[in-house]
């Protein structure tokens, strides 16, 4: 294997990428917002990202969902001292980062993010024979992704700021949000599709098929495109509109036998080039 694709794979699997995008989302917030930009914040969100990305891939619940044994499964299985060092390493700083904080974060607000995104891989709720994790709760997933994610990208940095979180400017940036993540997420549940039905685990793509999952998403996508607060400058609607039409082509160009490299770096990377996009145009 070339150095470039060890690379590419250490980054991608090791979750430096996704992690990477939602520091990004929490910049693009506070470009929006007008907040001074928070480096301490930031690397919480990235830290934190790290440490639940890296401990969610490790547990045996995902390694027992793989029938075939996949690219991404095998580097993990390899890497595992390495997974854990990096889990660990970015706990502490996560931790080292939150308690000597000038700003102060509602604990409890913080606390049922961690508990969702903790419990989202871990079987614990009764069905039929066994238990099952949020994950595999039927249509539930991409709801659980796009919230955790809308929360931690924008209601941290506004808290942070000491914004009000249900001002109708914080509202609209959080739905905006969710909406944006939640067309994401599912064209991660397509390139599931043919997995989780022989789960029986009950997806949008799984229940309504690919093609309606497809309009649903562009059906977000077009909501997140129109839905702006009043007073936002044209430049700004113009790169949130570009986002729109780039995520979109990611959406309509989805199946489920696209390569993992589609997903992870073409379909996650809509995020930073939103945040691109903004910076460029703001």
């Amino acid at each position: 294997m070339r150095p470039a694709l060890h690379l590419l794979n250490f980054i991608l699997y090791s979750n430096l990428f996704i992690s990477g995008c939602a520091a990004g989302l929490a910049l693009e917030t506070y470009m929006l917002s007008g907040i001074p930009i928070s480096l301490r914040l930031g690397g919480i969100i990235f830290f934190g990202t790290l440490f639940m990305y890296n401990v969610d891939g490790l547990l045996p619940y995902k390694f027992n969902q793989d029938e075939v044994l996949t690219e991404r499964t095998r580097w993990i299985k390899e890497n595992k001292l390495l997974l854990q060092t990096i889990a660990m390493g970015s706990l502490l700083i996560t931790l080292t980062l939150y308690y000597t904080a000038l700003f102060e974060l509602n604990f409890w607000f913080i606390l049922h993010l961690v508990v969702v995104a903790g419990l989202y891989s871990v079987p614990f709720i009764p069905d039929r024979e066994k238990n099952i994790p949020l994950r595999d709760v039927p249509l539930l997933k991409v709801f659980l992704i796009a919230y955790v994610w809308s929360a931690i990208t924008v209601q941290l940095p506004l808290m942070e700021a000491g914004y009000d979180l249900f001002a109708p400017s914080s509202l609209v940036l959080f739905l905006r949000r969710f909406l944006f993540l939640f067309a994401l997420t599912l064209v991660f549940d397509i390139r599931d599709v043919d997995k989780d039905a022989r789960l029986n685990t009950i997806t949008f793509p799984v229940k309504w098929g690919v093609e309606k999952t497809k309009r649903l998403a562009l059906l977000m996508l077009l909501l997140f495109a129109v839905l702006l607060p009043v007073g936002v400058p044209l430049l700004i609607q113009l790169a949130l509109g570009l986002a729109a039409l780039g995520a979109a082509a990611v959406v309509w160009k989805a199946h489920e036998n696209r390569s993992q490299y589609y997903y992870l770096v073409l379909t996650d990377g809509m995020m930073l080039v939103q945040v691109a996009l903004v910076w460029l145009l703001k």
